[in-house]
């Protein structure tokens, strides 16, 4: 590499810290990876009084006791969350990519249509945004009726 290439490789890297000082000493978000329809457990900043989601349809963000934040992974995608404290300073910024988990599902092409199924042994059908609407339609109203029966006869509380 050439001096000349050297140096503007260099510029290009300090400019952010020359353009803006405030920022320079600042840390990079967090990236966080989180399986479809999976949760994963952090840690909250002490201090940290509200939690800002930016799409909460890719990532459901709970607070728990003592400070744990549960993401679960809702649609595959990226987005972030804000940890702001009492005063509204905010404390830290993460980014989310929700992602489907690889390996026992199975895509079954018919042309430009799609369907999806988990195997783990035995294939069932699964939810998947872009399936055929007749497949995800058809696998939407199993789950919703299988649900409704679960929670019609299941132990009162």
């Amino acid at each position: 590499m050439s001096r000349l290439h050297f140096l503007v490789a260099l510029a290009m890297l300090a400019a952010p810290a020359v353009l803006n000082p405030a920022r320079a000493n600042e840390a990079a978000p967090d990236q966080i990876a989180v399986f479809l329809d999976q949760a994963k457990l952090l840690k909250l900043p002490n201090g940290t009084e509200t939690i800002i989601v930016g799409n909460p349809a890719i990532a459901d963000v709970n607070v728990q006791r003592n400070g744990v934040l549960v993401i679960t992974g809702r649609m595959p995608g990226r987005t972030n969350f804000i940890a702001l404290d009492m005063n509204g300073t905010i404390i830290s910024e993460s980014f989310v990519s929700v992602t489907a988990a690889q390996g026992q599902n199975l895509t079954v092409m018919r042309g430009t249509d799609s369907a999806h199924y988990h195997c783990a042994p035995n294939c069932q059908p699964t939810l998947v945004l872009g399936d055929e609407d007749k497949h995800f339609a058809r696998t939407n109203d199993q789950t919703t009726r299988r649900d409704a029966l679960a929670n019609q006869n299941g132990p009162k509380r």
